[in-house]
């Protein structure tokens, strides 16, 4: 049955182009559609959300919904055909889209099944969509969207606007277009302006080395991206800690969970110079706030744990450090990549080899009249780094965090001694902000017995790339620390 229309309605800022302008991709985009090409179409750009309905569900009326929104967000409809290694943006009539029904006994191997089917952003619109009935009365609704189009804050656009139109309320369409962001972007970034953020990356990131773990087998020639993922959370009794300690130090909550994973990483790889990448997004200027699309930009956080320091410290080099490094945070990662790395090891990512994420906002709840909606979790497609936490705050107060890791480096027992290892050090220099980080790191290796966070976790639902930081500079927003905003101009005010 199909979602979308033969025809769709565009506002004066909707459409590919406007006059005579060429349309274009960010870079972010455009980074993503090259390691798609160099993948061969695998499965790891997909990113999927779940949503369980349980009562009489009006299918009519989520076909409307999700035509709706087809219609408002052309980049949800827009392929990039490439023309000697040159993609374009191309807008496809939202009717391309349709929503496939199923039946489902087993919702993993549903979700397997889907996730396994790759979306290729050259030739099809990037969104697939699967209504299976798993029961009399049950459905789970499966929206699955290349990182072409979406980032982790597009997701609560897409459920806002999901349960307005089913409920048959209308929905504005957004003042401006991703498409033209990615035209802002690119005569923004372009000569002296360009050079100075690179400039500033060539010397923050010179001489860093591989981060090499202890690993379980050794690591292959070519990086095949087969992951598993380990859940745990955190309580609402340690994140209130958390926020304690950072505004006792004039930090962030981000700042302190990332001070801690990379104490834990000096500790398991015996070294002190510490990098790991962490995706932010970039939705500071106006108007972006309700756009769909891949607002985002991978930043690589290097910190020196040398010296011992305590925990205060260390969060005061943390601190400082990643203030300095969002002051630059424009700079598209493919060209920092480009300026840093000499040769290029098939084995691993190219400038690190770990990954920290933090959403502060948890999802808004999906309420749809009549029905009972759930996110569910849906399994991953694979690891993009040897290791890459990800935490995102739950509605109930707790943190809910994914260990991701790489299965032809680790096996699973090695990463949930390490996610045990990361609560019991969180704790600890909670606790002790005095006593050297890595003694206390020493103290949290795994005993044996494991820790009751990570068996007693609820999963939280899958949306990946969960992102804290927005990225503009002037005035515009920089941080997002829960519900609080902080704007650059504050920024400058905590480092001062």
């Amino acid at each position: 049955m199909r979602v979308g229309a033969a025809h769709h309605e565009t506002t004066g800022t909707e459409g590919t182009t406007r006059g005579d302008e060429t349309p274009v991709m960010s870079f972010a985009q455009r980074r993503i559609w090259f390691m798609d090409r160099l993948a061969g179409g695998s499965s790891d750009a997909l990113l999927p959300l779940a949503v369980r309905l349980e009562g009489d569900l009006d299918i009519p009326a989520l076909e409307r919904s999700l035509r709706g929104i087809l219609e408002r967000h052309e980049i949800l409809r827009t392929r990039y055909p490439g023309t000697d290694g040159d993609p374009t943006p191309h807008v496809e009539d939202a009717g391309r889209v349709v929503l496939e029904h199923t039946t489902a006994v087993d919702v993993d191997e549903f979700f397997a099944r889907e996730l396994g089917r790759p979306i290729d952003p050259a030739g099809e619109p990037p969104v697939r969509m699967v209504l299976a009935r798993t029961a009399p009365r049950e459905h789970v609704l499966l929206v699955i969207v290349h990182h072409i189009a979406v980032d982790g804050w597009s997701w609560n656009i897409l459920l806002r606007e999901l349960a307005a139109g089913y409920r048959g309320e209308p929905v504005s369409p957004p003042r401006r277009r991703y498409a033209d962001f990615a035209r802002d972007e690119r005569r923004r970034l372009t000569g002296p302006r360009m050079e100075r953020l690179l400039d500033y990356w060539r010397g923050r990131l010179a001489g860093l080395t591989p981060l090499e773990l202890p690993t379980d087998r050794p690591r292959p020639a070519f990086w095949d991206g087969e992951g598993d993922v380990v859940r745990f959370a955190l309580s609402t009794e340690v994140v209130a800690d958390v926020d304690r300690v950072a505004r006792e130090h004039r930090a962030t909550r981000y700042m302190v969970l990332l001070a801690v994973y990379q104490a834990l990483l000096a500790h398991r790889s015996g070294r002190t110079d510490i990098a790991v990448c962490s995706t932010m997004t970039d939705r500071g200027r106006p108007g972006a706030e309700e756009v769909v699309g891949p607002f985002v930009n991978t930043l690589v956080l290097r910190n020196d744990l040398s010296g011992g320091p305590g925990f205060g410290a260390l969060l005061e080099r943390v601190r400082g450090n990643v203030l300095q490094d969002l002051s630059r945070a424009e700079a598209p990662f493919d060209r920092v990549v480009g300026e840093v790395v000499t040769g290029r090891d098939m084995s691993r990512h190219p400038l690190a080899q770990a990954s920290f994420t933090l959403l502060n906002a948890g999802y808004e709840p999906l309420r749809l009249p009549g029905l009972r909606a759930e996110l569910l979790p849906a399994p991953l497609a694979g690891s993009p780094l040897d290791v890459f936490l990800d935490l995102g705050l739950l509605p109930d107060g707790r943190i809910a965090a994914r260990l991701q890791y790489a299965t032809a480096l680790f096996d699973r027992a090695t990463m949930e001694d390490f996610a045990a290892s990361y609560t019991r050090l969180l704790r600890a220099v909670l606790a002790d902000r005095t006593t050297p980080v890595a003694e206390l790191a020493r103290r949290s290796a795994p005993t044996g017995a494991t820790d009751p966070a990570v068996t007693a976790a609820a999963p939280a639902p899958v949306v990946r790339h969960r992102t804290p930081v927005r990225l503009w500079g002037g005035g515009g927003s920089a941080v997002v620390c829960g519900d609080r905003v902080v704007s650059y101009g504050e920024l400058e005010g905590l480092s001062g």
